[in-house]
């Protein structure tokens, strides 16, 4: 067996036995065999039981030797030493374990702040990633938008001022033959008037008439469809402001989307802040609590220091009443 095996059984066979002896139970090797479950065999505890059982025999002789109390007296005083020993290895022994599950406590909640910390910040990336993208896309749409409509209001006015000029023209042409037919009527009244009986003229003349008769018809005709036409194109022109607006009023809604998830995004950022300055507090409390164990244990320190302060003067007074009795015993 190694010597550190050895070691660690002598410190439980010790600890087992200053617990039952601190409580008034006289130790046995049957019983402190019986709380030892991995070991089986008796001569293995018998040899570290004899072994706290010489250590405290020693301690009692010492202290008898140097005081000179009774066994009894000895006997009770490492028996209530023993127990305090042990009662306050024990409360120290609490202490720090509710202390490393405060710390264990702590440090779950920082985990998982940290985490919630983490998914926070890659949410608030990720929707500045977004943000950007949507602006990028909302200046693309608007660059889109002013070089169509600049392109949409040049094609309109071209063909408005060309559909004008056809329409003025046509109107001139129509000008022109009214004031042609007039004139024509007028030769053919002049005619009619100067030349009654040449028929094979006024046939002729009757002709020429229902040609520009024709001619006239076709020109209106003409101009109506050059009227259809500008009426449609500027029905198109009203058509494209509607989609411009429609388009405006999607960039609005965009833009609203935006701010919204700017908003959320403080929000995540304040419910951070928030966070942060509750892991401060409980770091602070944690801090609090080690001081605290720290000053209790300064005061057991104290209380066993006092204790033996108080062995020592026992000694002493020992020592001067021994030397008294010494005395009193040569004169006597």
């Amino acid at each position: 067996m190694r010597q550190s095996e050895q070691n660690s059984i002598q410190e439980r066979v010790t600890a087992i036995c200053n617990d039952l002896y601190s409580k008034g139970t006289k130790p046995t090797v049957r019983l402190v065999l019986s709380m030892l479950p991995d070991i089986s065999s008796t001569s293995t505890v018998h040899k570290y039981f004899a072994n706290w059982k010489k250590e405290l025999e020693a301690n009692q002789q010492s202290l008898y030797d140097r005081l000179g109390f009774s066994s009894e007296f000895t006997q009770s005083f490492m028996k209530e030493i023993t127990r305090f020993g042990v009662e306050a290895e024990y409360r120290y022994k609490e202490q720090a374990v509710d202390s490393n599950e405060q710390r264990d406590i702590a440090i779950e909640e920082l985990e998982r702040s940290e985490e919630k910390l983490f998914k926070q910040n890659a949410i608030i990336e990720q929707q500045a990633k977004e943000i950007k993208e949507l602006q990028i896309e909302v200046i693309k749409i608007q660059e889109k938008l002013k070089a169509d409509l600049v392109t949409e209001q040049e094609s309109n006015k071209a063909i408005v001022t060309e559909l004008r000029q056809q329409l003025s023209d046509a109107g001139t042409d129509n000008k022109t033959l009214t004031s042609a037919n007039e004139n024509l009527r007028t030769e053919i009244a002049k005619a009619e008037l100067k030349l009654e009986g040449n028929q094979e003229y006024v046939n002729e003349v009757k002709t020429q008439n229902s040609d520009l008769v024709k001619d006239n018809k076709e020109l209106n005709n003409s101009i109506a469809s050059l009227s259809k036409n500008i009426a449609s194109q500027e029905s198109t022109i009203t058509g494209n402001d509607k989609l411009i607006n429609n388009l405006e009023a999607s960039a609005n809604a965009v833009k609203e989307t935006i701010t919204k998830i700017e908003t959320e995004c403080s929000e995540y950022k304040t419910e951070i802040t928030v966070i942060r300055k509750e892991l401060s507090s409980a770091n602070d409390n944690l801090v609090k609590e080690k001081d605290t164990h720290n000053t209790e244990l300064a005061n057991s320190k104290t209380k066993l220091t006092e204790a033996n302060a108080t062995i020592t003067n026992l000694e002493k007074t020992n020592k001067e009443q021994s030397s008294v009795i010494t005395t009193l015993t040569k004169k006597s």
